[in-house]
């Protein structure tokens, strides 16, 4: 009863807090926050916040304490099978498919009104903005522009505001072990999809404002004093130029048809990510990158908390090569008795002598309620990272040792959902195709070992009742 009603408080105050910071954002365009606003940085200003560190508390607190909470709250959620069919939600009938398709992938009523509402925000604050910046126009001192080449100036700007809000949640679906999507059911390889929407539109955003930016100077004939300027007070315009060049890297190395064929391309780059943060700093200030902060901030701790985690480093025990219907191992990794995670959870792996830097997700396929000291997973061996894995096995299966030698092997995870909500249900089905099978062998253990305790349990009751 009592972690019932601390569960009930947490949800609460998470909830209080994210409510909160969302009407921060509404407001933040009006000329009501800017009169009152002002007043309150004034204030602050001989504090201990100082002029721009009240912004920064405001927007940036918020998600790291609703993170921080969050993160108690799912420790707390118990993860024992629920015992019987709870009645049917008036609600759930919001998370249920709406859209399925190859492009999006499977998205939920509740998903699109949530998409739908972003980029509402967006244009609602688009329009706040450029509204006001029409009633006070005030010419740029160091560019002689007509006045259409002033609106479209601020026009570009603005887009660029937007950018920096597609940024300031961008990092977010994926963080993994600070996993803010599992609050609302959402799990980590499905959170990435929001992620890719997230960076499709900065760098959209991004274009329009930088490409808009350069035409004004072209057409008014000051593109060469301006493009390499690196000023001392205010944006600096070259290390905007190089974030956008960063960015516009970043993202089309991300295309599915590079990154499902060009892995190792997509995966380098990618970490071009910290070129492109310490530029978008220079390029807007800290005035703008407290916007961007709490999401920098979360992404570097759960960072952090990986590369902790994944640092001890254990090797293969047993490893199994299957060719039909196509070629795919099953390795056995060793598990700490006191570890236990959820079926369809996914971990990490990375094999240094194959790599020092790739890390790779794979399905668990055994169950913890089964195997206490081993876990398992099955890998479908095509090209690149895997083929080299199937070649570095099979060289060892076929080795005159008779057994394998140590094959180090760094682990990361697992990560899943924190309850088991499919055990719910009568009945199960199941449709998987190829490597896709993989999850489901879990629920099938998991479900085969939760039958077997309760056989297990029956028969105590039974020897009970005849003594």
């Amino acid at each position: 009863m009592a972690k019932a009603i601390l569960l009930a408080l947490l949800k609460v105050l998470m909830i209080i807090i994210f409510a909160g910071w969302i009407a921060l954002w509404l407001l933040k365009p009006t000329n009501l926050w800017t009169r009152k606003w002002k007043g309150a940085e004034d204030s602050a200003r001989h504090t201990v916040f100082g002029y721009y560190g009240l912004n920064f508390a405001v927007f940036t607190f918020p998600p790291i304490a609703v993170t921080i909470i969050g993160l108690v709250y799912l420790d707390l959620v118990t993860k024992e099978p629920p015992r019987s069919r709870p009645a049917r939600s008036a609600t759930v009938g919001f998370s249920n498919p709406v859209v399925v398709n190859s492009f999006v992938g499977i998205l939920s009523s509740l998903e699109i009104l949530a998409v739908f509402l972003f980029f509402l925000f967006l244009a609602w604050t688009y329009y706040a903005r450029i509204s006001n910046d029409f009633k006070k126009l005030m010419p740029v001192k160091s560019l002689k522009l007509d006045l259409w080449q002033i609106k479209y100036l601020r026009v570009a700007t603005r887009f660029g505001l937007l950018a920096e809000v597609c940024l300031a949640l961008l990092l977010l679906p994926v963080l993994r072990g600070l996993a803010i999507f599992q609050l609302i059911g959402i799990q980590f390889e499905a959170s990435v999809r929001y992620h890719i929407l997230l960076g499709t539109s900065m760098i959209f955003f991004s274009t329009i404002h930088g490409a808009s930016t350069l035409f004004i100077w072209g057409v008014s004939r000051h593109i060469q004093d301006e493009i390499w300027r690196w000023q001392k007070k205010g944006r600096i315009y070259l290390a905007g130029e190089i974030a956008l060049v960063t960015g516009l890297v970043i993202w089309i190395t991300s295309l599915p048809q590079i990154r499902r064929r060009r892995f190792e391309i997509f995966y380098y780059t990618h970490h071009l990510y910290i070129v492109f943060l310490i530029f978008f700093l220079f390029h807007a200030g800290d005035r703008h990158f407290y916007m961007v902060f709490s999401g920098v901030f979360l992404f570097g701790l759960d960072k952090l908390l990986r590369i902790l985690q994944s640092r001890p480093q254990s090797c293969i025990l047993s490893a199994r090569i299957y060719l039909i219907p196509s070629k795919a191992i099953e390795l056995t990794l060793p598990k700490d008795p006191g570890l236990k995670y959820t079926p369809t959870s996914v971990i990490y792996m990375k094999i240094p002598s194959i790599s020092k830097f790739q890390w790779h997700p794979f399905s668990i396929t055994s169950s913890s309620n089964i195997d206490d000291h081993t876990m398992s997973v099955v890998v479908k061996c095509n090209e690149g990272w895997t083929s080299s894995l199937y070649d570095m096995i099979q060289a060892e299966l076929d080795s005159d040792t008779g057994a394998m030698n140590c094959i180090p092997v760094s682990i990361e995870g697992p990560y899943g959902p924190a309850s088991l909500d499919f055990l719910r249900h009568d009945s199960l089905l199941l449709i998987a195709g190829g490597a896709g099978i993989t999850p489901f062998l879990s629920i099938i253990k998991e479900i085969a070992s939760i039958n077997s305790s309760r056989k297990q349990g029956l028969k105590r009751e039974d020897s009970l009742f005849s003594c």
